[in-house]
């Protein structure tokens, strides 16, 4: 189910300011070329280009047009990272095809925007391949949840049927045409947390048809999915991008994050049954979760289902400090964790995710 989310680095073996490599590894597996040594399989697995080389050396400019002016090298988005952004570098990165070039280096932030807008052009080409209402439920969902994060950032109102009916797609997408296209299309979206939470989503709607719950549950299941990381807006940036585990002081601010969600849902009076998913689904069943510590039966079905989709996800996604790990691999770590998970729950997850 996974798929690469490479970003290839071409370079010219000058000495540049390279600490963007470092930025781009957070998101994306990398992949770094000599411009001479570039080959048609670094133009087939890669997502974006990123290219820093001297566009004044006509060796190198005549290397890049023979690789560029092929079919795969003119659909590739492509960063020119400029070394003087004279007009001469911007003219030559344009007759080459760059979709984008900046002046290099800049700040941190603006880098990350750049790659993210570009590879998210990247990830839509390859929604192509979707089914239409696949396409589409991506589409909607994905904007809505960048809708919904920042309204939650800046104390807004979230629109609950703007949620409710970018879920209604979902559930249409995956009763249809299942979730291994969806998921694969997902974890290409360069937003960890909005990519979390989207597969959370999908796996919870996936769970629910396996189970055969009625419509409203599975309506339930896909927006507890979508909102039960919402605590997550109010948590510094540089914790939820952090390209490390987080220390111990972090960890006491990135668990306050379930009852952010309780405070951001009650205000906005949504469901009791969305609050408490969002609030608990770091609760474990031997009492030793958080925030509140329930154990047991204090811990509902469906906090239940939200956790396994949530550890799953989290085992399953690459992260910048950790690899993707199999889907085998995570549900065995699943079936141990009694104390945590019910692992009833987790037996019916299974071929879900097992095919």
């Amino acid at each position: 189910m996974n798929k690469k989310q490479t970003v290839t680095i071409v370079h010219d073996n000058n000495i540049y300011d390279r600490s963007y490599i470092e930025i781009t590894k957070r998101y994306h597996d990398i992949n770094v070329v000599d411009v001479k040594s570039l080959s048609a399989k670094d133009f087939k697995q890669s997502l974006l280009f990123i290219l820093q080389v001297d566009l004044t050396n006509p060796k190198t400019i005549l290397a890049l047009k023979e690789k560029m002016s092929t079919t795969e090298g003119a659909k590739m988005p492509t960063l020119f990272l400029l070394n003087d952004f004279t007009r001469r570098e911007i003219v030559q990165a344009s007759i080459l095809g760059a979709s984008d070039y900046i002046a290099y280096p800049c700040p941190d932030d603006y880098f990350i925007t750049i790659i993210g807008n570009l590879t998210s052009q990247a990830v839509e080409k390859a929604w192509e391949k979707l089914s239409h209402i696949q396409e589409m439920a991506l589409k909607v969902s994905l904007k809505t949840m960048e809708d919904t994060f920042k309204n939650a950032i800046t104390g807004n109102d979230i629109s609950q049927e703007d949620i409710k009916h970018s879920c209604d797609m979902i559930i249409q997408a995956t009763e249809k045409d299942g979730l291994t296209d969806w998921m694969n299309a997902i974890r290409l979206h360069h937003n960890y947390t909005y990519r979390h939470s989207m597969m959370v989503c999908g796996y919870l709607v996936s769970f629910g048809l396996h189970l055969g719950v009625k419509n409203t549950d599975l309506q339930l299941l896909s927006l507890g999915g979508v909102m039960h990381d919402i605590g997550k807006s109010l948590v510094p940036l540089h914790l939820l991008d952090k390209p490390a585990k987080l220390t111990s002081e972090e960890w006491v601010i990135m668990k306050q994050h379930p009852g952010n969600a309780q405070g951001i849902m009650k205000e906005g009076e949504w469901d009791p049954l969305l609050i408490d998913m969002a609030t608990h689904h770091h609760e474990k069943l031997d009492g030793d979760g958080y925030p509140h510590g329930l154990k047991g039966s204090e811990i509902s079905d469906l906090t239940r289902m939200t956790a396994i989709a949530d550890v799953f996800s989290g085992l399953t996604d690459k992260r910048s400090y950790k690899a993707a790990m199999s889907a085998e691999k995570a549900i065995n770590i699943m079936l141990s964790m009694s104390g945590h998970l019910d692992i009833d729950l987790v037996k019916a997850f299974q071929p879900i995710v097992i095919t």
